[in-house]
């Protein structure tokens, strides 16, 4: 799905404060891949991100996309800024498929004015119709309000009357429903950084229920060691301007890593 080779990536060069965020960083992520970002805070991983989304270009080495791969990215404490409100912000995701719902409408009724069901106009009209039905049909139009409830209320929203505009929101509120807004979008790679920051302990847990029925692949930024444990299957460690991949959670991971260690030393 997604490969970087290679890549180096240097702030401020040439000034007194020149620093190396990135060096000769490779990496691979698979379809149904779950990953975790683990480093120490500057070692590098909001950078490599940023880089992966595409949003930052290495200084060296390349970055390569499947065809049509849809990346989402939460960043840290993001949030929606937005005079819609938290209803029209979340049905916007699937304005494609409710566009076509509102222009087969328009279609049934102008046919209905048609007295000539065996003429041209009609089944013109009849064949267009017939395709959006079929494509609202087929990517599941008739629940997206039942997919925003249970996102929404997963995420703390369960409350909150949908018709409150986003900007009044809290900074907390803000992040969680961008993270729900993702969600429902349902991009091919969901990257997140730092998700756990602004949720309570039951909305943690539903995310990570939900996240393991996930069908894309994950990238995650997190120090939230349980969180880890439940949802990733994958380790990319970024320590010392070097990355190491690892096998298995993050409990896994700390083992492997610490025997790994150990026979550094005697060696």
């Amino acid at each position: 799905m997604l490969d970087v080779r290679h890549i180096t990536k240097t702030f401020l060069k040439g000034t007194p404060n020149e620093h190396t965020a990135l060096q000769d960083f490779s990496l691979h992520l698979a379809p149904g891949e779950f990953v975790t970002v683990i480093g120490s805070n500057g070692a590098g991983k909001s950078t490599l991100l940023n880089v992966l989304d595409g949003s930052l270009a290495p200084d060296e080495g390349e970055r390569a996309v499947r065809g049509g791969l849809r990346i989402g990215f939460l960043r840290q404490n993001s949030g929606i800024e937005s005079a819609n409100t938290i209803r029209e912000e979340m049905r916007g995701v699937f304005r494609p498929l409710l566009d076509a719902q509102e222009q087969a409408k328009r279609l049934a009724a102008q046919m209905e004015t048609l007295a000539d069901r065996a003429g041209g106009d009609y089944k013109t009209l009849s064949a267009e119709y017939s395709r959006l039905q079929s494509y609202f049909e087929t990517n599941d139009g008739y629940n997206i309000d039942i997919k925003i409830n249970t996102v929404l209320n997963g995420m703390g929203f369960g409350g909150r009357d949908q018709d409150t505009v986003c900007g009044t929101l809290s900074g907390g509120e803000k992040t969680r429903l961008a993270l729900a807004k993702l969600l429902l979008d349902e991009p091919d790679v969901l990257m997140l950084d730092e998700p756990t920051n602004h949720l309570d302990f039951i909305t943690l847990q539903w995310l990570e229920e939900y996240l393991q029925a996930w069908r894309g692949a994950l990238i995650v930024v997190s120090h939230d060691r349980y969180f880890l444990d439940k949802v990733c299957t994958r380790i990319w460690d970024v320590a010392n301007l070097r990355l190491t991949a690892y096998r298995g959670n993050y409990t896994k991971y700390m083992h492997t890593r610490e025997a790994a260690y150990e026979r550094a030393v005697k060696e």
